[in-house]
């Protein structure tokens, strides 16, 4: 047994692949930094490429769930590291009406 041998601890042999698709679905907290009718702005430690698709979850309101958009990205330059620009691409009902009734609150 030689010295690479040791250090490759793999049980099955590994095949490269070309051209295969796959996708990643990614869990991470993020900060509710700002929000709007049409997007918010969320500070996280983990860099998530501009137009990547994901459902942000919030304590706004009942089951509010948004689809959202990265729209852009930038350094914060403090904990955490990153702030996401996002839009809103689509809401069920429920959690539009959850916005709204936060947005005039907010507005008071």
């Amino acid at each position: 047994m030689n010295a690479e041998q040791d250090m490759d601890r793999r049980r099955h042999p590994r095949w490269p692949l070309s051209h295969v698709r796959c996708r990643l679905e990614l869990r991470t907290r993020v900060r509710l930094v700002d929000i709007s009718g049409t997007g918010a702005l969320l500070a996280t430690d983990v860099a998530v490429p501009v137009g990547t698709a994901g459902h942000l979850r919030a304590g706004i309101g009942p089951a509010f769930a948004p689809a959202i958009e990265v729209m852009r990205q930038m350094s914060t330059g403090q904990r955490p590291s990153l702030a996401m620009g996002t839009i809103f691409t689509s809401m069920d009902d429920q959690s539009r009406q959850s916005l709204e009734e936060f947005l005039k609150k907010a507005n008071v």
